[in-house]
């Protein structure tokens, strides 16, 4: 039953079944991942914000907490979960129907091992929740289940999407390009290639959208972006949250291409600071476009990879006042119009005999002229004691130049899992540290 958190998410969550005999059978397989690791993480203090929330009309008593969480300087060591990769433990199941038709289903759920709470925003099975029927032909899936466009970036890292991964970065900037509520996906594989299609009513978006999480969230307080709650009431009327996707990949040799497109309806949804009332909204975020080329070579022989990702997305904002004092402006830099980022992250790995070796960057950045940007690094090294368990160091930064996308989109809610899953993301124009040795487990 050992699976490899990422390569069993990629199987379990795209790879079309091909057909065979009729075993008349069916089956149910526990599996999972357990990453745990003692770290250290460190954020740089940024300039002081009070004078900008006050006059953006932050009220006085939520000054001085807001201030911090922008701009406050933050050191600590804790035993934490998923350096690495995500933890996970999950139930799958299959029933061969005959003829080249199965049933099945994949329950997957996040536990944190520092505390064994419920991760993923406290869902009991946040990660994977779906049913399908294999055919012939392909996959029909319904559930919630990762977006497309996760596939063109999964399928490149030689990392697992843990908290020090920067292929995270590779055009993925908010929550719903990873996982969708309300799912329905179709998803085939010929030789070489291997593709999906999705569509979702509402992937994942109340009617406020802030930092708040789990069951503090709710369309009047507002939630992440995929929070608990935010994909709870199905189809909205107002169309808000409806999403599509694609995602291709092709495999020729030790080359594997790959590509994804995504887009989300937010409806002029509006859009607040931290956990602050919809009064005090930041802005509003219309359609949201967004896609990456992702590229991958194995040198096997010598033990080396290389693999790199591209992607661009675009958010249409509107609703910022023209007052110099508003907070989308005078905090972030925004204006109305298209808020356009790109992605870049390139990487490598070296393995010989148990051991590997992991070096990453990447640039994410605000393209519009003046906006900022974030550069990230991770360097890693890892030793396997079997085929199950590994033990590893890690160590990564992001920097912030300017106000970037790891500030913007960690403070408004959206995205779920602030700068790489370092718990806390950069303040303006510093930069947020995290180094750590662990160990994981698969089974």
């Amino acid at each position: 039953m050992q699976k490899r958190v990422l390569s069993s998410a990629i199987a379990l969550a795209l790879t079309a079944l091909a057909s065979g005999s009729a075993l008349a059978q069916s089956s149910v397989t526990i599996y999972g991942n357990i990453d745990v690791s003692f770290d250290r993480i460190k954020r740089d203090a940024g300039a002081d914000a009070s004078a900008a929330l006050l006059a953006g009309g932050v009220p006085n008593a939520n000054v001085a907490a807001v201030n911090t969480a922008l701009s406050g300087p933050q050191s600590l060591n804790r035993v934490g979960p998923d350096m690495s990769s995500q933890s996970s433990i999950g139930f799958k199941g299959v029933e061969d129907l005959g003829g080249g038709y199965k049933g099945n289903f994949v329950l997957e759920g996040q536990v944190g091992t520092d505390n064994g709470a419920l991760l993923r925003d406290g869902r009991l099975f946040g990660r994977q929740a779906f049913v399908g029927l294999t055919t012939p032909f392909g996959e029909l899936r319904l559930g919630r289940q990762y977006a497309p466009i996760f596939f063109s970036s999964a399928v490149i890292t030689t990392e697992r999407f843990g908290g020090t991964d920067q292929f995270v970065e590779g055009g993925l900037t908010n929550a719903l390009n990873i996982r969708w509520d309300n799912a329905i996906t179709y998803s085939a594989q010929v030789d070489g290639f291997r593709g999906q299609l999705g569509f979702s009513p509402n992937a994942g978006v109340a009617d406020y959208v802030n930092a708040n999480r789990g069951g503090n969230g709710s369309d009047s307080a507002g939630s992440i972006l995929g929070g608990n709650n935010s994909g709870a009431s199905g189809e909205k009327t107002s169309g808000r949250g409806r999403s599509y996707g694609a995602f291709g990949a092709y495999t020729v040799d030790a080359l594997t291409v790959s590509l994804g497109y995504g887009a989300t309806s937010f409806k002029n949804v509006n859009v607040g600071l931290l956990t602050l009332p919809s009064s005090l909204a930041l802005f509003q975020m219309g359609d949201y476009k967004v896609w990456n080329l992702g590229g991958k070579y194995v040198l096997k022989d010598l033990g080396l990879t290389f693999n790199g990702t591209f992607g661009r997305g675009t958010y249409d904002i509107s609703g910022i006042s023209a007052s110099p004092n508003a907070l989308a402006r005078s905090l972030f830099g925004l204006d109305n119009g298209t808020l356009a980022v790109s992605s870049l992250v390139l990487g490598t790995r070296y393995d010989i005999g148990a051991m590997g070796f992991i070096a990453q960057w990447s640039e994410v950045k605000f393209r519009n002229e003046g906006r900022g940007k974030n550069q990230g690094i991770t360097l890693g090294a890892e030793y396997s004691l079997s085929k199950r368990t590994t033990l590893y160091t890690r160590y990564a930064q992001v920097k912030d130049s300017g106000t970037g996308p790891a500030v913007v989109f960690a403070l408004t809610g959206i995205r779920e899992v602030p700068s790489l899953g370092l718990s806390v993301p950069p303040a303006t124009d510093g930069k947020v540290s995290m180094f750590g040795l662990g160990v994981r487990h698969n089974f």
